[in-house]
């Protein structure tokens, strides 16, 4: 059956009115690399490929903003580095790339393990839908070394029991800060490394001082929960593995959980599923999460669920589903939403305790990408092809984020004062700071042609900075709260 692209003509547009005008001038054909006229050449093929012509406007915007991200970039890992899994997933990319007729160079490989690593270290409190990083093993650092024999899991111990445990432990004084590892983390320069396996995935609160963090193993997961302070030894919590069927956890207390998405919290982890979603605390046990009528939780939270209590919500078939003229429809508001003349509210922020929301201006079309084939153009405006292919992705092809995904529009932190969201929103033109406590919100950075990349930092005494790119200069707020107190 043949599929009419308008909705792709569509969503590409909306892409461009958001981040061609990031560049104020492109870079002229002669003055391009090897590496870059390849790049181009791609472009021109895949655009070929949907019925769309590729300006030479385009194409030189397109050099200018991949000069911008590599000189801000770190070079990539070389290939004799990676693991067997990173090596499966640029083979995988090769192919489908010579299937469009595209060449993958091993630059961009290299450059694709590099962010990928990079993003893996950072993300804290998220569901875990990334492979771990490649194994490296690290010498004797001085650090802690956590070991399964002290305090492990027997499956009989009691949420007071656990609770008790954890009270007793000392608290970390003075500013904390916490850095990712290759496998592990440092906190304030001491690495914390554990010997049962390779740590994958951890979440912290440096108001509070709580740490979780996950291993794998032979036998699958093991979460444990751990204190900044110098002399704290890790607490299993919980046992698990993923399997067809999804996440199948155990805690310590003997409580089952199962879901399709397991994010771990600076004080327990979240297993989630369409509609529902079950919080474990050690020492509180299981809470239900009821999702209201019409949302489900996204896959990927990158938040501070556990030091805010709030999780990511997204509206079911925001895009339209299977429908056709429902996908049109959505695309069209999504271009709205961007120039102005409405508002696509995809997602929202909801308080677990309190069922609130707080609506986000942030389209769900974003997060996909759609691979078009055997295209006829029919006129100017419509082509029709064979087949399509639509995945959603954090990364785009070249390996770089898909800025357009929602992972990279939203995150919110635990403060002092209480939790606050920092997003992204009306098509990339405002960065919003929001107070999760009264409901306060104020613009941090406005740019009507689109802000081009953005980022948070949460120092050891909680203070929060904001940054963001406009165009080719960073500004920055160095205290966000302080700001959205004065803010009017």
């Amino acid at each position: 059956m043949k599929i009419k692209t308008i909705t792709n003509h569509l969503f590409i547009a909306s892409i461009l009115i958001a981040s061609f005008a990031s560049f104020a001038q492109g870079i002229p054909s002669s003055q391009w690399t090897s590496s870059e006229r390849q790049f181009v050449d791609n472009a021109r093929n895949l655009y070929k490929q949907q019925g769309i012509s590729y300006s030479d406007e385009q194409a030189s915007n397109a050099v200018a903003q991949m000069r911008s991200n590599l000189a801000a970039a770190p070079k990539g890992i070389p290939e004799s580095e990676w693991s067997p899994q990173e090596r499966q997933f640029i083979e995988q990319t090769k192919k489908q790339y010579e299937s469009k007729g595209m060449a993958f160079t091993a630059e961009q490989g290299q450059i694709t393990v590099k962010a990928m690593r990079e993003q893996i270290a950072k993300i804290t409190g998220t569901a875990m839908a990334f492979q771990s990083i490649a194994s490296n093993p690290q010498g004797d650092t001085g650090g802690f070394v956590a070991s399964q024999s002290s305090q492990n899991s027997s499956g009989n111990q009691s949420e007071e029991q656990i609770g008790r445990q954890i009270a007793s432990w000392s608290h970390s004084d003075g500013p904390l800060k916490i850095n990712s590892r290759r496998d592990g983390f440092d906190i304030n320069g001491r690495p914390i490394l554990d010997a049962e396996g390779k740590m994958f995935s951890y979440a912290f609160d440096v108001t509070s001082g709580a740490i979780t963090y996950a291993v794998r193993t032979a036998r699958g997961i093991t979460i444990k929960t751990i204190s900044a302070a110098p002399d704290s030894e890790p607490l299993v919590i919980a046992t698990g593995a993923m399997g067809n069927s999804g996440w199948q956890l155990q805690t310590s207390t003997g409580k089952q959980l199962s879901g399709n998405t397991l994010s771990i919290l600076s004080n327990g982890f979240l297993v989630g599923r369409t509609a529902s979603a079950f919080r474990y605390q050690p020492g509180k046990g299981v809470k239900s999460i009821a999702v209201p009528d019409g949302y489900v939780i996204t896959p990927l939270q990158r938040g501070n669920v556990g030091a805010t209590g709030f999780v990511l919500l997204e509206k079911d078939a925001a895009t339209g589903g299977n429908d056709p003229l429902s996908n049109i429809f959505s695309s069209m508001k999504a271009i709205g939403s961007i120039i102005g003349t409405n508002k696509k509210e995809d997602y929202a922020l909801m308080d677990v305790a309190s069922g609130k929301l707080y609506p986000l201006n942030i389209a769900a079309d974003g997060k996909q990408q759609t691979l078009m084939s055997q295209c006829r153009q029919v006129n100017w405006a419509i082509s029709e092809c064979q087949r399509a292919q639509t995945v959603e992705s954090v990364y785009g092809a070249d390996g770089y984020k898909n800025n357009s995904h929602y992972y990279w529009l939203v995150n919110w932190v635990g403060t002092p004062t209480g939790p606050v969201a920092f997003t992204l929103e009306d098509g990339l033109a405002k960065l919003f700071i929001t107070d999760l406590t009264t409901g306060k919100k104020s613009i941090a950075f406005d740019r009507s042609f689109g802000i081009a990349d953005w980022g948070i930092e949460q120092a050891g005494d909680a203070k929060v900075t904001v940054k963001a790119k406009l165009a080719f200069e960073w500004k920055e707020i160095p205290d966000a709260v302080a700001f959205l107190q004065t803010a009017n």
